[in-house]
Formats: C-alpha cells, sequence, structure tokens
C-alpha cells in the first residue's frame, strides 16, 4: 500500500484505536501509551500490503495482537527487580561508572534508543528514583522497569564487543550535486536539507541497504546521538523511510558516477542525438519561417522561436507507460517531489574523450498566478547557452507579475517602482535602448495554441526514443539498489526527453540554430502565456 492510503487509514483510526487502549487499561497514560503502540504497528503492517478485504478486522487483529503482547511484557517486567529495581551484585553498570571502563560505558550508552538512553541517565547518573523517571518520562513504572533491566542487557552485550568504523568514516563522501524534480517547499529542496556533510553520509550509509541508526552510526564512526535527530528530520520530510524491521532506507535517488555509465551514455548519446536532430528536429524547425499573429517574439527574430520549440519537441519523445507521480513524495513544508543527488566521484578511469561541460540544464520551470484580476503562466529552461545563473531559485513569481503589469502599462516608471525596473533589466526580461523599454520574452496571447503549434512526434521518432530508452536503462540500473529500480525504470522510459542541450548543440553545429547575442541570452528560452 501507498504511504497516502495508509496515511488516510490510519487517521480515521487513531480515535478509535485510544478508545481500544482504554477498555483494556484504566489509567490514561497506559492507555496513550498502547494506541501509540498499535498506532505504530498497524501502519507499519499496512505499507506492507497491497490488498486488505476487511479493514476494520485486519486493523482489530494487530490491536488484540499488540495488547497481548503488552499485557505479558508489563507481567516480565514486574518480575524484573522487584517492586523499587533496586540493583543488586549482578548489576555490572554500578561498579563500571567508577572504573577505567568508564569511558567504554558511556559510548555504549549512547547506543541505546534515546527513551532507554534517557532512562539509564537519569537512574544512574542523576539518583532518579523509578517512580520520578516514570513521572518524568510519561511512562508507567512497569515500562520504565522494564527499559532499565533491556538496557542493561545491551550495554553488557556492547561492552563486550569491538566496534569499528566503517568506510564512511575514514572516508566520507560528499554530493557535488543535489536536486528535485516536481515543486519544491517553503524549506526549499534537497540542497537546503543535505547541506551539511554530516547529513549526506548518513543519507548514503542507508542507500544501497538499510540500516538502523546504530548502524549508521558504526559506519560513520560517530555517537548515534548526532545520527538520530539528522534521521527524524529526514524522516520526517521523506528522505528516508523507517521499515517495519525498524531499520531506515534512504529515498534520494542517488547517483554514482562510473565507467560503466559513461562509456554507455558515451556512445549513445553521439548516436541518438545526431538521429534525433536530423530525422525531428531540424525538418520540425525549418518548417517554421513565419512568426504566428498570436505571439510576440523579441525582433521578430525565428531563432528565439526555434531555440525554445526544442525544449518541447524534446517532451514529444516521451514514451513512458509509468508516471512519474508515483514516486513524488509529499512533505509537511509543502513540498511535493522526487529528490535526488549525486556523489562527488574522482573517475579513475581514462576520460580523455570526455566532452566539454556544456550540457547542464535546469528545467522545465513552470509558474502561474491565475485569479480574478490577474493571470499569466511562465515557463523557462535554463543551460549552457542562457545568461541566467540562479536557476529555479532566482525564477520568481513576483519577476512575472512586474512582467504582467508592465505589459498593460500598470508599472509606471516612477520612484515608487524604481526597484521593480532595476530587477527587471537586470534579469534581462526587459532591455533599455534609445530611452525606450521593450520586451526580451517570448509572450504567447494562447497557451493551448503554442502546445498545438509543437508537432507531434512519429511512431517512427517514437521508437527510437524506445531504442534510446532500453540502452540507457542499463547505465541508470548499474550499482543501483533494488528499491530504486522502478522509479529509475520510468526516468529511462523518458530519458530521450533529457537530450534538449545536446541537440541544442547539434542543432547549432547543423546552423539550423544560431548562438543568440548576450541581451537575446537573458531572455531565451522564456516564455510568458498571457491567454489561455
Amino acid at each position: 500500500m501507498n504511504k497516502k492510503d495508509a496515511d488516510m487509514i490510519i487517521s480515521s483510526y487513531v480515535k478509535k484505536l485510544f478508545g481500544f487502549a482504554m477498555s483494556k487499561l484504566s489509567k490514561i497514560d497506559e492507555a496513550e501509551e498502547l494506541a501509540a503502540e498499535i498506532t505504530l504497528q498497524v501502519y507499519e503492517s499496512l505499507l506492507k500490503q497491497d490488498n486488505i478485504a476487511n479493514t476494520d478486522g485486519y486493523v482489530y487483529r494487530i490491536a488484540r495482537n499488540v495488547y497481548a503482547r503488552y499485557i505479558d511484557g508489563r507481567k516480565k517486567a514486574t518480575a524484573v527487580d522487584g517492586i523499587e529495581l533496586i540493583p543488586d551484585a549482578d548489576d555490572f553498570t554500578l561498579g563500571l561508572i567508577n572504573s577505567e571502563s568508564y569511558g567504554i560505558l558511556r559510548r555504549e550508552i549512547t547506543f541505546l534508543s534515546k527513551t532507554q538512553r534517557e532512562v539509564i541517565i537519569q537512574h544512574y547518573f542523576h539518583d532518579k528514583k523509578v517512580k520520578e523517571i516514570a513521572s518524568m518520562l510519561s511512562l508507567s513504572e512497569n515500562t520504565v522497569k522494564w527499559h532499565l533491566a533491556c538496557s542493561r542487557k545491551e550495554l553488557k552485550s556492547g561492552m563486550e564487543r569491538t566496534r569499528t568504523t566503517g568506510n564512511l568514516g575514514t572516508e566520507p563522501i560528499r554530493f557535488n550535486s543535489m536536486g528535485h524534480g516536481g515543486t519544491a517547499g517553503a524549506m526549499g529542496d534537497t540542497a537546503n536539507f543535505l547541506a551539511k556533510v554530516i547529513t549526506q553520509n548518513i543519507a548514503y550509509a542507508a542507500y544501497h541497504q538499510p540500516r538502523t541508526v546504530n548502524e549508521i552510526a558504526e559506519e560513520l564512526g560517530i555517537n548515534p546521538i548526532f545520527v538520530e535527530d539528522e534521521v527524524a528530520v529526514l524522516e520526517e520530510y521523506g528522505f528516508m523511510d523507517r521499515l517495519p524491521s525498524g531499520k531506515y532506507r534512504t529515498n534520494i535517488c542517488i547517483h554514482e558516477f562510473n565507467e560503466t555509465y559513461y562509456r554507455i551514455y558515451k556512445e549513445l548519446d553521439l548516436k541518438y542525438t545526431k538521429l534525433f536532430a536530423e530525422q525531428f528536429f531540424a525538418p520540425a524547425l525549418e518548417s517554421v519561417t513565419e512568426i504566428p499573429e498570436w505571439l510576440h517574439v523579441p525582433d521578430n527574430d525565428i531563432n528565439l522561436l526555434r531555440w525554445s520549440m526544442v525544449c518541447f519537441l524534446c517532451n514529444e519523445l516521451a514514451v513512458a507507460d509509468i508516471s512519474a507521480e508515483k514516486f513524488s513524495v509529499k512533505r509537511p513544508d509543502g513540498g511535493d517531489y522526487i529528490a535526488y543527488a549525486s556523489v562527488d566521484v574522482k573517475p579513475d578511469w581514462d576520460m580523455s574523450d570526455a566532452e566539454e561541460n556544456i550540457y547542464w540544464s535546469c528545467g522545465d520551470m513552470n509558474r502561474d498566478r491565475c485569479n480574478e484580476d490577474v493571470w499569466w503562466k511562465s515557463w523557462q529552461f535554463d543551460c549552457h547557452w542562457t545568461a541566467r545563473r540562479g536557476n529555479w531559485r532566482d525564477n520568481l513569481l513576483e519577476d512575472y507579475d512586474k512582467m504582467y503589469f508592465w505589459l498593460n502599462d500598470q508599472l509606471p516608471e516612477t520612484p515608487i517602482n524604481a526597484e521593480s525596473y532595476a530587477r527587471l533589466l537586470d534579469k534581462g526580461y526587459l532591455l533599455k535602448q534609445n530611452g525606450e523599454y521593450k520586451c526580451n520574452l517570448i509572450i504567447c496571447d494562447s497557451e493551448k495554441k503554442w502546445h498545438e503549434f509543437i508537432p507531434e512526434a512519429t511512431e517512427e521518432i517514437k521508437n527510437l526514443s524506445r531504442e534510446y530508452a532500453a540502452e540507457a536503462l542499463k547505465a541508470e540500473l548499474y550499482g543501483q539498489p533494488e528499491h530504486m529500480h522502478e522509479l529509475l525504470t520510468c526516468f529511462a522510459q523518458n530519458m530521450a526527453c533529457k537530450l534538449h542541450t545536446r541537440i541544442m548543440k547539434q542543432l547549432l553545429d547543423m546552423g539550423v540554430l544560431k548562438t543568440p547575442t548576450e541581451e537575446q541570452a537573458k531572455g531565451l528560452c522564456t516564455i510568458m502565456y498571457i491567454g489561455e
């Protein structure tokens, strides 16, 4: 079951499960504790099930099982150390507190769960009684006793083992790019959440195999306390998933450059870029000899129109039968996107045949403001040939608002609007020549007419795209964990759509496109729709 459906079911059962717990236990705090555990178990179980015929029966069967285990655990906890839980001679922690092994003990305490760690510290280092700890942590006394017993067992086991630092502790990785496919939220995107090197390594540690917080900490060679808080944020915002086993798995598509990937794409891109350009793009662009009356193109330059058309023609190469939307994560800050990152890798293979780094891109970036007073939409694509470097973070709604008002003679050049004019001139959306302003963007009177204007790809071209996708998939799946295979398969089916910049370069070499001037480059590949 997907996360969205599981969330809906859980939301509808929260009050019911608390009612179930109250019917079994007399104390509210114990009922809350039981209800929380039932809710967690139900949620984890739902995520593993695809079809549930009787939801009520399924949920309450789990509830009864959790309740049975809870009662059994209480009985065992009561018998652990007696009513006051007075440590006896077998309590190995007492002797260690004042011994040379004290440092190791403190280290092992950090590997306990958050609750167990707090219980141990309060009891042994702050001399708190069970009753005091129970009140402080809002737990029942029997639960505190149970945590103390389990913690001592884990500490003893940990003291007897040798902990080793994993690969990431001695050779940490770094991400050299982080981004998103979809809509970023109020707190930004992947780059914002993974800005710290420690967070990047935590995410990477649980990417190829699921790991517990302690296992991640060992892999990084750091204190689990630092890992715990970072993982909590990554889980809350959907960058990591907590599995039923209690382990965490990273839900970020991480690309690690390798020789197999490099060699496959080196051959593929050269071959298919030329085929697509010659058989589809060049004929489509060269057939455009006049600018439609419903389009404003700066200086009536057909070359500028053709540059924007390349990206929309690339979208015609899509052949996916799997929607990428199913992989998009809705995040608490309003974000809804697929997160991705790339590991900074220093190639240890021959790269003497590497191409120049001119094929980067940021797009398609869509913005809109549609209400009774203002209606516009925009599209923008950034690449090597556009004179913009802010990418999506500098593609601002308010810039298009200002352009909309300017186009409608509602932005008078007064002192109060001086900053607006300065911004539009700096962005290059407006140009000033001989004291006059002119629009440097393509303005479209009808969004519908624009999409109808773009030629469709023939079935022959679609088949060419499928061939490319099949070969690209071999590179995309190489070295990737199984939980990313479906997403990468989806991406590969539309991989030909990502050839925009290579096709631009091919069309430049063929003379179909011409290099824009410095001024034209500021507004290149930007369309503003002012009509549906």
